[in-house]
């Protein structure tokens, strides 16, 4: 299927700790045929004072992108990583584009290449943008469906809006024993704790639809509406892939997440270690 007819492949590794390290990779070999997504220069726009380390991008520019790659609403596309939670970015960004058949490799590129499938070093030309089919680019009021700014947050926080909050960040982050990335250590008050690296087994196969719902339990049963966050809004959409796994569909995105919170000084945060 892969390279196939009607078929369009975006590599999306990236490393947090070395952000030239997913093109170098995708350079020295990649799926034949996959072109590749960046995400602080294709899936994310620059970054401000507030809204996170890695802002939604345009939704205009990023269709642009993608058509060039040859995506239209029809096409089949399939985005992989390497690990990280970087390919359920593009997913749910394709997605909102309205791209009916958006997949995620599953084991990403470490099982492409355990499987022994063929790899390829050659760059895949794009169409002329005469030639690129415009996609369904969502209005700011459909997005505005699918996202939360921080001003829903605080209404959340605050228990004058109903919402579940729900942290896709390690355990010890959330608890704020530790904070590698961000100023400041802790949880937005009142939100629950999900990892995003659970919904996965250890060769980052994605879990079945039981075992997500089983990791969601406590959400699913509070019957609020779901709030996915996590550092800057990246491996948030690993637990919203999760959850579309489980069947539910209505969770929304807080894009600019914790790094966005902590953009505030004043701005509560809760923190709860280990006892």
């Amino acid at each position: 299927m892969l390279g196939g007819q009607g078929v369009v492949v975006f590599d999306c590794r990236f490393s947090l700790a070395d952000k030239n390290q997913g093109f170098t990779a995708y350079l020295a070999g990649h799926v034949p045929g996959a072109h590749y997504l960046h995400l602080e220069h294709d899936l994310s726009s620059p970054v401000r004072e507030h809204g996170g380390r890695h802002p939604l991008p345009e939704m205009e520019e990023f269709a642009e992108k993608v058509a060039l790659a040859g995506v239209d609403l029809e096409k089949t596309v399939v985005v992989y990583d390497a690990g990280g939670g970087m390919s359920p970015r593009a997913w749910w960004l394709l997605d909102q584009l309205g791209v009916k058949d958006v997949r995620i490799l599953n084991g990403g590129w470490n099982a492409y290449v355990s499987a022994g499938l063929p790899v390829s070093v050659e760059i895949p030309a794009v169409l002329p943008a005469t030639a690129a089919t415009a996609l369904a680019v969502p209005s700011s009021e459909e997005i505005r469906d699918k996202v939360v700014n921080v001003e829903d947050v605080l209404n959340i926080v605050a228990g004058e809006t109903q919402g579940l909050l729900v942290d896709a960040r390690a355990a010890g982050r959330y608890r704020g024993e530790v904070e590698p990335i961000d100023k400041v250590a802790g949880h937005i008050p009142g939100a629950m704790n999900a990892p995003w690296e659970e919904g996965v087994d250890e060769a980052g196969r994605w879990l079945d639809r039981d075992e997500q719902r089983a990791r969601f339990a406590k959400a699913i049963e509070s019957a609020k509406p779901l709030v996915m966050y996590c550092g800057s809004g990246v491996s948030a959409c690993a637990n919203l892939f999760a959850l579309r796994l489980a069947g539910i569909e209505n969770a929304k995105l807080y894009p600019g997440s914790w790094s966005d919170w902590t953009s505030y000084p004043e701005h509560p945060i809760e923190r709860t270690p280990t006892p």
